[in-house]
């Protein structure tokens, strides 16, 4: 008996001590999977050599980084008082502060203010490979997905000259210009992100002031005290009562100061202070050329403020490469006098050098010295850096990162006001690459593309008339602009420019363009919910193809007019125009409809249990689209995937819906993706997946809800009706059919309404 207990003891004693092993190891490997990711640091604030003082502020900041309840802190004040030197030597104190995040990322956007990039480059870091970035293409989508990964580790994330990309409009000052933007803001502020996402901005932040998450800390003028402290470090002569009285007469500017100082120098004396009239912030003169600029820029010579005014027109940093092919030319300096020049504006603290070797300036000194150009000087300055950006940009980039050169064309070539050439020569032979749209269509980038087409436009105000030359292309930019942002999914904002295209190809008698400009009003009035509006606009789309005796215009005209017909629950009418335009593009090109109008006929034929006839017309349309016209490629498959389940053929419609899913992803146009998420909902519900069905009639309600395409919302209340009844939930089932019904009935969707009504009768 004491033999088993023994036994027993040794037996539990070996299991004790290999748990402990097993701990240890999982423990050690742990710690082993949580090794911090490398940097991921774009534009970055270089080291202020002169930092002094701030320990009150820098102490805040660390605070607010340990504290559980802070997840956003906010540096806020007016430019020039010294916020990115602020955190860059915080940043540079993080180990001194034992902070050691699992990754830390770092945006600066006084240089790249591009949500595409900023987004792009974000998730990527966040994702660290686990997403093909080539499928999410919306700022939306982007968004969405950041938002999976920003919880998982502890990060610090600092986003420098936030303003950049916030509206400084009075009604609404502060908030940012993006809602995308927006939503990854507040979902930091309200949710469980580990670590702190640090913002310096000249604007109050309004989108996120109210949370509790959320603080905020101004810097103002930099103290007497750490004024003393500054001009001690440089080496200027005076008493601390002198460099008060300094200190009193340019109000604690830091910017100011530091110019100040840099210029008296090591053994210069303070009392000289009296000849430079003080510094007035940007917020004080209106952003209005600054004093103590204006005195500075007078004791530069003209090599030096050539270099400065030139130097300001870039938007991003300059390297040598720039100096060499460039500025050297402009300027006409032998290169051992020119780097020694550059060298000397970085003393100055005009420019500075960053780690990569490539220099950049304050905003305000960017500001000033762009401000003094004389026009004609400044358009000449753009033209040069505009034909080098030319000689570098490769002949056909396939990505956005290669296609930069050609972005930076456009902004420099605009400001040159060679807008024709630009518009021809890059932007739509380059970048457009004319009918294949490569930028959209194939790189999904919307956003890219809308950015670019502001640059057309005075001050990027796309309610303004563009500045190129034809009326044509006017009106085509308009267009093009309105359709970019009815496709990410902005059909609001979309409306004026179609409608301010449509009065002017018009005006022009451009009959075939003004049907173009009709059809896609169209599209947008019916998406959002408008559909006897839209009826009208697909009306006066045919009457310009008509006028415009253009076969191929009538037949898209009629196919759009039989579809939303259709959509009113006019389905005889809807009919026999869609036989019209059958019937006439056969007769043109000898095969049936195809493109939008072959997916809006081949819908409507499932729509009235003609399956076998739409699986004809789509499978046709399918190898059409795949060559020329991927956003139909993916409704194609949506299509398929469609009639595929109607025959119970659910391994063959997922796969169809798992493309469709992933060509609409990959084009990044948020309407693509609804209709899928319904079709891949409709299809878990036949396969009883109830879950899935659900999570994907949410998905699509939530893009429903962020683009404001209203048409759907009543058919992804529909499937969660019939979800809860086949799950037995009557209450919720008729909670959604009620409501399906109610916003079916406001906007006359007739099909949906009646299949709403129906499902109201339940037993």
């Amino acid at each position: 008996m004491a033999e088993t207990i023994g036994l027993i003891a040794s037996i539990i004693g070996i299991v004790v001590f290999l748990c402990g092993v097993i701990k240890f190891i999982l423990k050690h490997y742990k710690k082993r999977k949580q090794k911090p990711l490398l940097e991921s640091l774009h534009n970055q604030t270089p080291p202020e050599p002169d930092f002094v003082g701030r320990k009150k502020m820098l102490k805040t900041i660390t605070e607010w980084y340990k504290a559980h309840d802070v997840k956003i802190g906010g540096l806020i004040g007016w430019g020039g008082f010294g916020k990115s030197a602020l955190v860059r030597k915080w940043y540079d104190s993080l180990k001194e502060n034992n902070i050691q995040p699992d990754g830390i990322f770092w945006w600066g956007f006084y240089r790249n203010p591009y949500l595409d990039r900023f987004l792009e480059e974000l998730l990527r870091y966040l994702a660290q490979g686990r997403v093909d970035l080539s499928e999410v293409k919306t700022s939306w989508q982007k968004a969405e997905r950041i938002k999976e990964f920003i919880t998982e580790k502890e990060f610090l994330i600092i986003l420098d000259g936030l303003e950049e990309m916030q509206k400084d409009e009075k009604e609404e000052f502060g908030a940012m210009k993006d809602r995308d933007f927006q939503e990854i803001l507040r979902y930091i502020a309200d949710s469980h992100f580990k670590g702190l996402c640090l913002i310096t901005t000249r604007f109050p932040m309004r989108d996120i002031e109210t949370f509790s998450s959320y603080q905020s800390c101004g810097v103002d003028e930099l103290s007497k005290e750490d004024t003393r402290l500054l001009f001690q470090k440089i080496g200027v002569m005076g008493s601390p009562d002198e460099i008060d009285e300094v200190w009193e007469e340019f109000r604690g500017h830091t910017l100011s100061l530091v110019l100040l100082a840099r210029y008296l120098g090591k053994g210069g004396d303070i009392k000289r202070a009296k000849e430079i009239p003080p510094f007035y912030s940007d917020k004080e003169v209106g952003r209005k050329a600054h004093r103590i600029l204006l005195w500075y820029d007078e004791q530069l010579n003209e090599k030096q403020r050539q270099f400065m005014k030139f130097f300001s027109l870039f938007r991003q940093a300059v390297g040598e490469r720039e100096f060499d092919e460039i500025f050297l030319p402009r300027i006409e300096m032998k290169p051992f006098y020119f780097y020694r020049m550059v060298d000397d504006l970085c003393k100055r603290r005009l420019i500075s050098k960053g780690s990569d070797n490539t220099y950049a300036t304050h905003p305000l000194i960017k500001g000033y010295f762009e401000s003094i150009f004389y026009e004609e000087e400044k358009k000449a300055c753009h033209k040069a850096i505009y034909e080098y950006f030319g000689r570098i940009a490769p002949s056909r980039p396939k990505t956005l990162e290669e296609m930069q050169p050609l972005f930076e064309q456009v902004y420099h070539g605009c400001s040159a006001g060679l807008y024709d050439e630009v518009f021809y020569n890059v932007y739509r032979k380059k970048i457009d690459r004319w009918k294949e749209s490569f930028i959209t269509h194939k790189l999904g980038a919307w956003e890219t593309d809308l950015s670019l087409a502001r640059g057309f436009f005075p001050n990027g105000d796309l309610s303004q008339m563009p500045l190129v030359s034809k009326k044509e292309d006017k009106s085509w930019l308009l267009n093009s602009a309105g359709l970019a942002l009815l496709s990410i999914g902005k059909p609001k904002e979309a409306e004026k420019p179609f409608l301010t295209a449509i009065q002017m190809t018009i005006e022009a008698e451009d009959w075939k363009n003004a049907s173009a400009d009709y059809q896609n009003l169209s599209d947008l009035q019916f998406r959002t919910g408008a559909i006897e509006h839209g009826l009208e606009s697909a009306q006066k789309a045919l009457e310009m193809a008509e006028k415009a005796k253009s076969s191929v215009f009538i037949i898209d005209s009629k196919a759009s007019f039989a579809w939303i017909l259709y959509l009113l629950g006019k389905n005889k009418e809807a009919e026999e125009w869609f036989k019209q335009a059958d019937e006439l593009w056969r007769k043109i090109m000898g095969y049936r409809l195809c493109s939008g109008a072959g997916v809006f006929y081949a819908d409507f034929l499932i729509s009235t249990k003609r399956i076998d006839e739409a699986f004809e017309l789509t499978r046709q349309n399918l190898k059409i689209c795949e060559r020329y016209l991927i956003n139909d490629f993916s409704k194609c498959h949506r299509l398929l995937g469609a009639i595929e389940r109607i025959k119970g053929n659910h391994q063959e419609a997922e796969a169809h819906l798992k493309s469709s899913l992933e060509i609409a992803r990959k084009v990044g146009m948020p309407e693509l993706e609804i209709e899928a998420f319904l079709e891949f909902g409709r299809l878990d519900l036949d396969m009883k997946k109830y879950k899935d069905a659900i999570c994907k009639a949410t998905d699509a309600l939530k893009l429903i809800t962020h683009t404001g395409f209203k048409l759907y919302e009543p058919e992804a209340d529909l499937i969660l009706a019939k979800t809860y009844l086949a799950q037995g939930d009557k209450e919720k089932a008729r909670e959604y059919a009620k409501s399906a019904y109610n916003k079916a009935n406001g906007m006359k969707y007739k099909a949906v309404e009646e299949e709403a009504f129906s499902l109201l009768g339940m037993e």
